[in-house]
């Protein structure tokens, strides 16, 4: 019996429209429990340097962790893993909602999508029948246009579906994947299923449940977390105002990013607060599938360009990228343009920046209007953001340039890479490194680009977080500081946040480090302590690297761009700045990294059981 885990696999052939069903790998589950450790094992042999990331020798994997499916809080998510097109790198991108415990419940840890179909295609599961089908109509449809139509199309209004949009469809680079109005951001997964020819996956489950090694336990361990997390002060934040908690506290932190980058403060930054958007926005709150926070909100917006009721609101990373990065105050013009980019399928942290990039380049007058099919970017002016969207999703006019990404917008203009902001190819999201010199390691290092979510030092290693990780050597300390304590704990934060990658488990819910143990433990029926825990994440985090490595990665790659470094003249971190060179080499001697090849030592790898993926390189 396999503990934490339905035990099957389901691999689907969509060149030739067969499936069949596998075991799940014992070696791959106990080295790498589930989730994004599972599935890089998996395709670190199969995937490389050459693969195209957008044909059909590229393979898609959807899977899930030993918590999901169970009454763990906040560990319903599920990842989905592949060659990102965006990056050549790793691509990763995880989801909440309820499809990840249909899958189980359905009697599935995971999906391995391989070739790609004549024509479009979705996939139906219902417990053991699985119908591969093909439906040109649903070609062009949005996210809801879709979602509707199949539940309509499969009478089960219960059924949980994960689909793309026309940005999936278009081969957009960073198209999402969406599953019931949660989605997949970053790294273009949507892009990699739209190029398999695949719409959709709707699935449900009835049968199969996760098998867990002592329901007592971890019902008791269970009770202790809950226990926890709903008396901290965070969780009390976020269950009253969402992720749009962090706009004003960011900004008070210096941390918020304005006007591309550039400024330290903003006269309008109340206009987009939690505050503002509780009064005028809310409706209800979202949570998914067991979660007690239920940080997502429900809105309507009804005005003279949008209509629409009981969607899912903008969170903090979009509120700041349609606002703040453009010095736009109307919070409900970016909710209209966090809307259309949910029904497109597209990432709204990419696609912000790489409109505010855009922003910055016409009032530097780099660029005009005559360049950007007529429209006037004008810093404040949110009324270009509709018709920019739909143009990227479309691949229209200039859209079809900025579907390309940040990077390929400075080559087609001639802007220095020192201008842009991006770290391995993918934008930057919402927290300045010079509020936290921890993530300049942490986008430096990510191992699928520029991530806040590979480390949240910007919030874990504060000396007034009430997060304590001190037990895993995850201290607090001086954040403008360059020196090899903040470079030790933020590569310590690195590799559990890997593990919580694996289990996979929300970066909202921090427990302390032994009640997880307690609860894996119990659900497992294995006795890990901490020190197994941290070995784990380092085991975790250093097979993406070597992913990396086999996909062309070089320490002359990782590079912060000046537009992230220039000191602020104004605000809390005027004049701060990491010296990110520095504290890159002293993150190669802590990981014992060869300087020269990014590989790590054979003394590492041998200690992290990591020596026999040598063969392939």
């Amino acid at each position: 019996m396999v503990f934490g885990f339905i035990g099957k696999i389901l691999k689907i052939d969509l060149t030739k429209l067969i499936f069949r069903f596998e075991s799940i790998n014992l070696e791959y589950k106990n080295k790498f429990l589930g989730g994004a450790g599972y599935s890089c094992r998996y395709l670190i042999e199969r995937l490389n340097g050459n693969t195209d990331p957008l044909s059909k020798d590229n393979i898609l994997m959807i899977m899930t962790g030993p918590l999901c499916g169970t009454a763990a809080p906040s560990s319903s998510r599920f990842v989905l893993c592949s060659k990102s097109p965006y990056t050549k790198l790793w691509g990763e991108s995880n989801c909440g909602g309820y499809f990840g415990p249909e899958l189980k419940k359905a009697g599935y840890d995971g999906i391995i999508i391989e070739g790609k179909a004549k024509d479009p295609v979705y996939i139906n599961i219902d417990d053991d029948i699985v119908e591969i089908i093909t439906d040109k109509t649903l070609w062009g449809k949005s996210i809801r246009e879709t979602r509707d139509i199949l539940l309509n199309k499969t009478h089960n209004s219960k059924a949980k579906t994960l689909c793309i949009g026309q940005g999936g469809e278009n081969l957009v680079k960073f198209a999402t994947i969406n599953s019931d109005g949660r989605s997949a951001g970053r790294t273009g997964m949507g892009a990699v299923m739209g190029s398999k020819n695949l719409k959709a996956i709707i699935v449900k489950g009835k049968t199969s449940k996760t098998k867990i090694g002592n329901p007592k336990k971890f019902k008791e361990a269970n009770k202790k977390i809950l226990k926890f997390i709903l008396n901290t002060d965070t969780i009390d934040i976020l269950r009253s105002y969402g992720t749009s908690s962090g706009v004003l506290n960011t900004y008070a932190l210096g941390d918020l990013p304005i006007k591309y980058w550039s400024l330290g403060k903003w006269k309008d930054v109340m206009d987009i607060s939690a505050e503002n958007y509780k009064e005028n926005l809310f409706i209800k709150k979202s949570a998914c599938y067991g979660c007690p926070i239920a940080c997502g909100r429900i809105i309507d917006i009804n005005n003279e360009y949008y209509n629409a009721e009981a969607i899912e609101g903008p969170e903090y990373e979009t509120i700041a990228g349609f606002g703040s990065m453009i010095l736009n105050n109307n919070l409900e013009s970016i909710a209209i343009a966090n809307d259309l980019c949910n029904e497109y399928g597209l990432d709204t942290i990419s696609t912000s920046s790489i409109i505010a990039l855009l922003f910055k380049l016409y009032n530097e007058k780099k660029i005009n209007k005559n360049d950007i099919d007529g429209l006037k970017l004008e810093w404040g002016n949110y009324e270009v953001l509709y018709p920019l969207i739909k143009k990227i999703a479309f691949r229209e006019g200039i859209g079809n340039l900025l579907a390309e990404g940040s990077d390929a917008v400075g080559k087609h203009f001639g802007i220095s890479k020192e201008e842009i902001a991006t770290v391995n190819s993918l934008e930057v999201p919402y927290h300045d490194m010079r509020s936290c010199y921890g993530m300049a390691i942490t986008y430096l290092f990510s191992p699928r680009g520029a991530c806040h979510t590979t480390a949240d030092a910007y919030k874990a290693l504060r000396k007034a977080n009430e997060i304590d990780f001190s037990s895993l050597n995850i201290g607090k300390t001086d954040i403008h500081s360059n020196t090899k304590e903040l470079v030790k704990y933020t590569a310590n934060l690195q590799d559990y946040r890997a593990l919580y990658s694996s289990l996979i488990s929300c970066v909202f819910f921090n427990p302390p480090p032994s009640y997880l143990a307690e609860m894996i433990n119990s659900l497992l029926g294995y006795e890990y302590n901490l020190n197994d825990f941290k070995i784990l994440g380092e085991r975790i985090f250093t097979i993406k690297r070597l992913f990396n490595l086999r996909m062309g990665l070089t320490p002359k790659d990782e590079k912060i761009p000046q537009v992230l470094l220039k000191p602020k003249k104004e605000g809390v971190v005027r004049g701060k700045y990491p010296n990110y060179k520095k504290l890159k080499i002293y993150y190669y001697e802590t990981r014992k990294w060869d300087k020269k090849t990014g590989y790590p030592s054979e003394e590492k790898l041998k200690f992290l059981g990591l020596k026999d993926l040598v063969y392939f390189f």
